[in-house]
């Protein structure tokens, strides 16, 4: 903000314009995926992040930053439908959930080891120092991908179940798109989304501005749900796995969290660090479910790859919708007593979208 002389309406454009490319990039994504397969696709998402992240950290202009976000935002774009496509395609059924979870902490473990390390780079090599450790990082990440992540998968799916199956047509690829149950997920993805992005997005803001706490107490009391995340998204893959279902641990978190939002403006502060807690433990638990249910559903795990496309759209739709309308409701529907309130109905309809959806 100091660096381009922005707004805060601005600089929250370069995270809005991230979800956006993930929305409009989500079905190109898929299909590209079915057409180049998973090597390419994730080495094209790798390349992606490392030009997004170094011409952001040559930018000195607000649109150069922009195009960054926007490269960068297609790699992340692309990862979000390789990633769970290979878990698909290397583990069977019965392991899936446990393997999912494990993937499902890419979010808020990168998110948390960056709150700590991002404030260091950039008082020694200010804030572009960030963007080219991001750039690096990536490039190594890239060439572990490229050594570990061979072209056929090496176990999962049988080997003779891969070369008996008929090629995958273009009618394949329309029923994944009109697959009613893959819809419904995609749609509880974007309310878990909407009320979880918008919650970590202006509970720091909230605790500030009325409770009277400083910033970075707030951002740390805040910072909990994402750390509580790590230990419940592996748990709740292993908890499907054993129970042999993903409908539960979608529904009951959607149902406690719709009762859980509402408290965030009445609580006292010493007691919305065990509330922060508990919506991060509890929120862990639907991705992984949400992940494993959506390769599940289309019946062939060849398609993953278009499945994890419909469910990006949902997951991009909540984290554009959600800081937005949440910030609306604050300044335009009587202050942030109805804005937290609103989280209950959205929680309550991801629920009632997991209750209706066969996750088989």
């Amino acid at each position: 903000m100091e660096a381009f002389q922005l707004s805060a309406a601005s600089a929250g454009l370069l995270m809005s314009l991230f979800a956006i490319t993930g929305l409009i990039l989500a079905l190109p994504s898929g299909f590209i995926f079915q057409r180049w397969g998973h090597r390419l696709t994730g080495l094209i998402a790798i390349g992606s992040l490392i030009l997004g992240a170094s011409l952001g950290a040559i930018s000195r202009s607000m649109e150069t930053m922009l195009t960054s976000r926007f490269i960068e935002g297609a790699g992340m774009s692309f990862m979000s439908v390789v990633a769970p496509a290979i878990i698909a395609m290397w583990f069977k059924a019965e392991q899936r959930g446990r393997a999912m979870g494990i993937w499902a902490i890419w979010v808020p473990l990168g998110s948390t080891m960056m709150f700590m390390i991002a404030p260091l780079m950039a008082s020694w090599w200010q804030w572009p120092g960030v963007w080219w450790f991001g750039s690096l990082y990536t490039l190594c990440v890239g060439l572990l991908y490229y050594i570990f992540i061979p072209a056929v998968p090496a176990q999962g799916l049988p080997e003779s179940h891969m070369a008996s199956s008929p090629k995958l047509t273009g009618r394949d690829l329309k029923g994944v798109l009109a697959n009613r149950n893959l819809w419904l997920i995609s749609f509880l993805f974007g309310c878990f989304n909407f009320v979880f992005i918008a919650f970590v997005t202006w509970a720091p803001t909230f605790l500030h501005e009325v409770r009277g706490t400083s910033l970075a107490y707030a951002s740390l009391l805040v910072s909990a749900t994402t750390i509580l995340a790590l230990v419940s998204c592996p748990l709740a893959g292993w908890i499907s796995d054993k129970l042999g279902s993903r409908r539960g641990i979608c529904l009951i978190p959607m149902v406690l969290m719709a009762f859980l939002f509402p408290l965030s403006s009445s609580v006292p502060v010493e007691m919305f660090l065990l509330l922060a807690i508990a919506l991060g433990f509890i929120g862990g638990f639907v991705p992984p479910g949400v992940f494993s249910a959506a390769v599940e559903v289309v019946g062939d795990e060849r398609l993953s790859g278009m499945a994890m496309a419909v469910i990006l759209i949902g997951q991009n739709a909540g984290m554009l919708l959600g800081p937005l309308l949440f910030g609306w409701m604050v300044g335009s529907l009587g202050g942030w007593q109805v804005a937290f309130g609103v989280l209950a109905p959205i929680s309550a309809l991801g629920a009632l979208a997991a209750w209706l959806s066969k996750m088989r």
